[in-house]
């Protein structure tokens, strides 16, 4: 056995832990770039929250905000020069998985020469990073990505239809700040498409080809908080205790993936939503049954162990349980209202060639089948 494993330096996790920001920011800078998404969290008061903890502890700060979908090269090489211009030292994201993605993203270039585009896996020359990047806090407001503890952030350019990770073992943020009640707020289709990559992650990295001992066991114990809590999340959003278990299963999520990868999931999620604008999410959900049963006999033992976890109930044979797994998937997709398949989406027939070519990134080298592009087209004429 031999494997190598990777987190954030410093998790911080609990009820209003968002208020520990004042003690823990001036460990690591002191003048921060805030990166933000749309309004709700200003509407909130939560930003004018953190600038008063911040200017409590002394602290400089400058804002950047706006980032409300998947970040691009522009976004991150804007951000970049926002910082470099200020003398910012250091990065605090506050928001979704886009949000952080960018935050992780600009801490990276702060301290190394060069764009964004010159580091992206596939479409770049190849840069790696040099320096450490800016000290950098990830402090999420959604359920799904775990981002908060990942290595990569992902970059998104309509105009040159591609969706690339930046990736490196140091862009793991240095402290991830999980605080359940700046959940609270996440409306209900967010929490549903959020909840299923979360649960998306936590399959994938048990299943795949990389998979490793670490992650295996806090994916399924994952698994079983996305079980007891998504729908409690989804139809009651104040439910806190639901909320608590989906945060934590998502920060699982991010650990998992961080480690071990992913699968045709979230290959195929890319590429629909670098051509077709499906947000990742909803993507992962709709894909996720039909890959399961794409790959379950490859690993039917741990398919059937995921099944087990599910739906609760022990059920010897493992074909049963893994099927029954996938069953559950879909029932809990159906009570979300999330489409059982891409119909809706007017993907044209003559594009299936190119979403196969497309899904192969790195996510989908972890995938415990290898596909070819005829099974993707396949699968996603399926869908269509």
């Amino acid at each position: 056995m031999n494997f190598e494993f990777y987190t954030a330096s410093k998790i911080v996790f609990g009820n209003n832990r968002f208020y520990d920001i004042k003690n823990i920011a001036p460990q690591y800078a002191d003048n921060y770039l805030i990166v933000s998404g749309g309004g709700s969290i200003h509407r909130s008061g939560k930003m004018k929250e953190l600038e008063e903890q911040l200017i409590q502890a002394g602290l400089a700060f400058h804002h950047y905000r706006g980032i409300v979908d998947e970040p691009g090269p522009d976004d991150i090489n804007k951000g970049v020069d926002i910082a470099k211009s200020n003398n910012c030292n250091g990065v605090i994201a506050i928001g979704g998985g886009s949000v952080i993605d960018t935050g992780k993203a600009i801490s990276g270039l702060m301290t190394n020469e060069g764009y964004i585009k010159d580091y992206l896996e596939g479409v770049g020359i190849g840069r790696k990073l040099v320096n450490d990047p800016a000290p950098f806090i990830a402090i999420p407001t959604t359920a799904g990505t775990g981002s908060e503890v990942t290595k990569n952030a992902v970059i998104t350019c309509p105009v040159e239809k591609y969706k690339k990770s930046f990736r490196h073992d140091k862009l793991i943020p240095d402290v991830a700040l999980v605080d359940p009640v700046l959940t609270l707020s996440l409306p209900a289709f967010n929490t549903a498409t959020s909840g299923m990559d979360a649960l998306t992650q936590l399959i994938e990295s048990y299943v795949s080809k990389k998979a490793q001992p670490i992650p295996e066991a806090l994916a399924i114990y994952g698994i079983g908080l996305v079980a007891k809590s998504l729908i409690a999340a989804y139809t009651d959003g104040q439910n806190l205790e639901a909320r608590r278990n989906m945060a934590l299963a998502s920060l699982l999520s991010g650990i998992c993936l961080a480690n071990s990868g992913l699968g045709a999931v979230h290959g195929i999620a890319a590429a629909l939503g670098c051509h077709y604008g499906i947000s990742h999410g909803l993507a992962c959900a709709i894909l996720l049954p039909y890959i399961m049963e794409y790959n379950m006999d490859a690993q039917l033992k741990k398919y059937a162990e995921i099944g087990r976890v599910l739906t609760a109930k022990s059920i010897d044979d493992d074909r049963q349980a893994a099927l029954e797994g996938i069953e559950y998937v879909k029932e809990i997709s159906k009570k979300m209202n999330i489409p059982s398949d891409l119909k809706e989406f007017s993907i044209d027939q003559r594009d299936l060639l190119l979403l196969a070519q497309s899904s192969r990134g790195n996510s989908m080298s972890g995938n415990p089948v290898d596909m070819r592009d005829q099974d993707i087209i396949d699968l996603l004429k399926k869908l269509i």
